[in-house]
């Protein structure tokens, strides 16, 4: 059993100023910018430029409770005053928000080889944190469960393909839970935990980009979220043991699609009953059926443990492990990267060479079954035939997942009662009080039938589409009378006749009879 200490160890930290000099345009989140940087304990400042990635919106999200799915695109969570940026030079990855018209600034910064981590404090202030030696800090390992077999490295020429690995995240209900102990309702867990492993997804991008030969890149094609613990279905159940785990996901995982499945938990994973593990992957199992890993998440430098193990999954060893390369350059594949000081540091952001060389190989050995080469993840147009929520969900169950704690049921407004395509940007739903409630991305799912023969797609938009149900577009929400059964008998009856007010209230029942 092959073992690795990973993990980042402060010992400078102030109080600095964080200041944005230049951008490319005024726009809230302009394309490109320029930061200053006072380094901690010197009155040095530094400016790093960067420019701005794109967010992980256009994915499906999955979320799951009690068994209940629903899926939508990830622009739905996305907040406008978030944005993510980089220099992949100098493996500098940063995450913006704009809180009452200020910038807060969060991530980490490279500069002469001396990594830096930046966040927020107070409504103004940033703290600066410097990276170097703790000997004092306890590391945990990072297990390695299975081998491929051995093989003699070879030289290959990569240089002319661009592999891209698109990977699935899998978000447990022990990450769920915490970030909804921290943000009061769902809808604002989701926004930020979006936020946070897009930042995370960015790190993990950046190392891989910056090995250059073979031209390799990582993007999301997809992310599921489960609510509880009965959701968590590719975890092993209570079973904390990395490689139970491991075989769980590798089972869950039939028929699904990417080229890696990186999982994510608060729970303690452990390794051989020891519990000093925080990630764990096969060796060799990108586009196989043993495609995955599974990551304990420690915080927005998880990306580091996540990049480790798809390395792992990617056929890399660790360092010093029957190759050249020294495990005191303490590169991300390091078998004892605990004790960083500042000669080494910034080498816990990028792979050695043998860590290339076995990637390289790898990517070789898969011949005509790479799936790397390929786009494998769906498209979101292509997802309004095969993942359609609002076909199975009704919008009454749609408001209880969003406001578990509210009555679950939908409340129809004026205003969605005269235009039923409304649903399709924004739903409200009944409050205690007994009145209505929205919040900022709930909408009527992909799927939902939104007038005659008309379904909401992924643009938020309600549409044409043959496969929705015929509808009375000036009935569609039937009957707004409580009493249409009573009318009904009566003109059945020669009691009354058809009023005007009768059939627009009674649209439904009366629409024989009137």
């Amino acid at each position: 059993m092959r073992q690795i200490v990973l993990f980042l160890l402060g010992l400078a930290v102030a109080q600095a100023s964080v200041t944005v000099t230049r951008t490319s345009s005024n726009e809230l989140h302009p394309s490109a910018m320029e930061m200053e940087v006072q380094l901690p304990s010197s009155n040095k400042k530094v400016r790093i430029p960067l420019n701005k990635t794109q967010d992980f919106e256009n994915v499906p999200v999955t979320v799951t409770e009690n068994g209940l799915s629903m899926t939508f695109s990830a622009r739905q969570i996305h907040h406008p005053s978030h944005a993510h940026y980089r220099d992949i030079e100098s493996k500098s990855v940063i995450s913006v928000r704009h809180v009452n018209g200020k910038r807060r600034i969060s991530g980490h910064v490279m500069h002469e080889g001396t990594s830096y981590f930046l966040e927020p404090l107070g409504d103004a202030d940033h703290q600066v944190t410097m990276n170097a030696l703790n000997p004092h800090d306890l590391a945990k390992k990072v297990n390695v469960a299975r081998d491929i077999e051995s093989r003699k490295k070879r030289q290959t020429n990569t240089a002319s393909t661009n592999y891209k690995v698109e990977i699935y995240l899998l978000i447990d209900s022990r990450v769920w839970s915490a970030f909804k102990s921290i943000y009061s309702t769902d809808s604002a867990a989701l926004t930020e935990l979006h936020f946070y492993y897009t930042h995370i997804l960015n790190g993990i991008d950046t190392s891989y980009r910056n090995i250059g030969s073979p031209s390799i890149s990582v993007s999301c094609i997809g992310m599921t979220i489960s609510k509880t613990l009965a959701d968590d279905k590719w975890m092993a159940g209570e079973d904390t043991e990395g490689s139970n785990i491991l075989s769980a996901m590798k089972n869950y995982i039939v028929g699904k699609t990417a080229d890696h499945f990186m999982a994510f938990t608060r729970m303690d994973i452990t390794g051989g009953g020891s519990s000093s593990v925080c990630g764990m992957a096969y060796v060799g199992g990108v586009c196989r059926n043993i495609r995955v890993s599974i990551n304990e998440d420690q915080g927005l430098q998880s990306w580091g443990t996540a990049a480790h193990e798809l390395a792992h999954n990617l056929g890399s060893h660790h360092d010093a492990s029957g190759n050249t390369c020294s495990s005191g350059a303490k590169n991300l594949m390091s078998p004892s990267g605990g004790m960083y000081n500042l000669a080494n540091v910034a080498n816990s952001y990028r792979f050695s060479s043998c860590s290339v060389s076995y990637m390289a190989a790898y990517l070789n050995s898969l011949g005509s079954t790479n799936c790397m080469t390929s786009d494998q993840g769906s498209r979101l147009s292509e997802l309004t035939s095969n993942t359609r929520e609002g076909t199975r969900l009704t919008l009454d169950q749609v408001c209880r997942f969003f406001q578990p704690n509210g009555p679950g049921k939908f409340y129809l407004t004026t205003d969605t009662f005269n235009n039923p395509a409304s649903i399709c940007a924004m739903i409200y739903c009944a409050s205690s009080d007994g009145g209505g409630t929205s919040v900022s991305g709930l909408r009527a799912p992909v799927g939902t039938p939104c007038g005659n023969k008309k379904s909401c797609n992924w643009n938020g938009e309600c549409s044409a589409d043959e496969s929705a149900p015929a509808a009375d577009d000036s009935c569609f929400w039937g009957d707004s009378w409580s009493n249409c059964a009573d009318w009904k008998m009566y003109i059945e009856k020669g009691w009354t006749s058809c009023t005007d007010s009768a059939k627009e209230g009674c649209c439904r029942s009366l629409a024989t009879l009137c």
